[in-house]
């Protein structure tokens, strides 16, 4: 939508009470930029002409949003850009701006583009306050050491996946923990993430006879996630169940790790730290339930499964994916056909690991994490469209997602 307005220059030169008016229509931050100029009056007709237009384009004129409320920015060039102090923002996609001067008049264009997206505006303030705040002399080791352990020949882009989604949520620090002979693999994708390598004699996978230094390397972090890529190899029980049982931390356990935990016993699994997250096959080998039975009644059979007095927080993915813990549970709404691709389940991984990672408790965190990661794909699918959506997407626009919410 364009928004088109022409201000009179000399209206200012000759306004009785401007001050007033500038306090009424400007901010301090404009108010401080109009002293500083030049041509005063030629700034202030500027300046409240953009804002006119703005309010044009978006059809609403000065009423539910105030004067104030749409701010004048200038960069060191002298170029205008608006930013809007109100929630209507959220709404819109892009503005662009331009002011021209000609004789007593100035002319302001404003072009505003609104977002397609539908996103529930008390959901998102919801999950604004579940949102961590960050420490401003805080260091990276005060956003969460995690670790993801996974990965295996042919499967490296899986735990890479999730190892950028976690720093792109907020981590601190983010290692993956890998067999040794795709380490170099790793190495070469790794940017942010460090790398640390198991002995695993060439086999390309995790083998159970070093399992300790598995241990080792994780007993310092803040959280881990297992499953990314894992494969399945036969020792995967043993490792598995060996590091449940010694790391006490939070644990976000996904993919091939899920296929192991119908061997596992409960009781090693019962911990309110603990968040699994199963597609639809998965939880169905995973809980002993009917694949079919599971797509037609997906709330209800979750429910029923949680009749076990269960402690850890399920993440059953899929439309509306549902987070179910003991007591709580989420039902989400963000989210489009396009995230169905391979390596979207290994983003969402990440998001969960990291907010548990940085303090979140573990419902909370997989609640916003599926909204995260859903809305993510809702900005995606906005710029790139639902056929060519790929999983490194939803990770390119997660830093659209957790402005929104924040703001």
């Amino acid at each position: 939508m364009i928004g088109i307005d022409i201000c009179s220059i000399s209206r200012f030169k000759n306004m009785k009470n401007l001050e007033r008016f500038l306090k009424k229509y400007f901010t301090n931050e404009e108010i401080t930029y109009i002293i500083n100029t030049g041509n005063r009056e030629e700034t202030i007709a500027g300046i409240f002409s953009l804002k006119e237009a703005f309010v044009k384009a978006i059809g609403t004129g000065f009423g539910n949003i105030s004067p104030i409320d749409v701010e004048v920015i200038h960069s060191f060039s002298g170029k205008p850009d608006i930013i809007i102090h109100n929630d209507i923002y959220k709404k819109i996609g892009s503005i662009s701006c331009s002011i021209s001067h000609d004789s007593d008049f100035a002319i302001a264009v404003v072009d505003v583009t609104f977002l397609s997206i539908k996103v529930d505006l008390q959901k998102v303030s919801d999950m604004k306050k579940l949102m961590l705040n960050r420490k401003d002399d805080g260091n990276k080791g005060d956003f969460g050491k995690v670790g993801i352990i996974g990965g295996s020949l042919g499967m490296c882009g899986s735990v890479d996946l999730c190892a950028r989604s976690a720093l792109r949520s907020g981590s601190g620090l983010v290692y993956n923990i890998c067999p040794k002979s795709i380490s170099n693999i790793l190495q070469i994708k790794a940017i942010e993430n460090i790398i640390l390598p198991i002995s695993d004699d060439d086999n390309g996978c995790f083998i159970y006879k070093y399992i300790d230094e598995i241990i080792e390397k994780i007993k310092h972090l803040d959280a881990i996630a297992i499953g990314c890529g894992l494969g399945r190899n036969e020792d995967n029980t043993k490792i598995i169940k060996m590091i449940i049982k010694n790391f006490q931390g939070p644990i976000v356990i996904d993919a091939d790790a899920i296929f192991f935990l119908r061997n596992i016993k409960s009781d090693i699994l019962n911990r309110e730290n603990i968040i699994i997250t199963p597609h639809e096959v998965e939880f169905s080998r995973f809980s002993s339930y009917d694949l079919k039975v599971i797509k037609e009644n997906r709330l209800e059979v979750v429910n029923k499964f949680f009749e076990k007095n269960l402690k850890y927080t399920l993440v059953l993915k899929g439309k509306n994916t549902i987070v179910k813990s003991d007591k709580k549970l989420y039902v989400n709404t963000t989210g489009n056909s396009g995230m169905a691709t391979a390596g979207s389940g290994d983003c969402l991984t990440g998001i969960i690991l990291s907010l548990v990672g940085q303090g979140l408790d573990a419902f909370n965190s997989a609640k916003l994490g599926v909204f995260m990661h859903g809305l993510a794909g809702d900005f995606a699918k906005e710029s790139l469209g639902e056929d060519s959506l790929v999983a490194s997407d939803i990770i390119m626009f997660l830093p659209n997602a957790i402005k929104y919410i924040r703001e």
